[in-house]
């Protein structure tokens, strides 16, 4: 008996961007989503046959003008659909090394805030555990069983 361990993927990715001297964050109040509305961080969709440094590269640049490189990655967020089935991989990275002028794209406003300013009423949905994965190192994972449902934190083994 042969079976397909193959399945439909749509591949996601995410970047913070954090300004040491500053102590800011990029964040995006993105206006085209379909959960709830607030603080995100610039990201988007990997196309066919582009890598998944190159997709975020690209994402960063298209919705921010910023150039990024050195991204450091950060852990995974997925979502399963039963109709139609197929999942969402979320890869996030980080990184301080941008370059460029800011400049607004039509996905949302973009402005640099203090990490220490993101919180559960300005962030979109799930936003907040998205923010643990990106900076507490054994925070690596989050899951969640339904589309765009609510995600629960998978911590790194001691």
């Amino acid at each position: 008996m042969t079976y397909s361990r193959s399945e439909h993927v749509e591949m996601v990715n995410m970047c913070m961007i954090y300004n040491p001297q500053t102590q800011e964050v990029l964040v995006e109040d993105k206006t085209d989503v379909a959960w709830k509305f607030g603080h995100t961080f610039p990201g988007g969709h990997v196309e066919k046959n582009e890598s998944l440094y190159d997709a975020m590269v690209r994402e960063v640049y298209e919705e921010t003008g910023l150039t990024v490189s050195h991204l450091q990655s950060c852990g995974t967020v997925e979502w399963f659909n039963q109709n139609p089935l197929y999942r969402r991989l979320g890869f996030l990275y980080k990184t301080t090394h941008f370059s460029g002028t800011l400049k607004q794209s039509d996905e949302g406003k973009i402005y640099w805030l203090p990490l220490a300013e993101l919180n559960e009423h300005n962030t979109a949905e799930s936003f907040m555990k998205f923010l643990k994965i990106f900076t507490n190192p054994t925070t690596v994972d989050a899951t969640s069983k339904i589309m765009n449902g609510s995600l629960t934190i998978i911590p790194k083994d001691a």
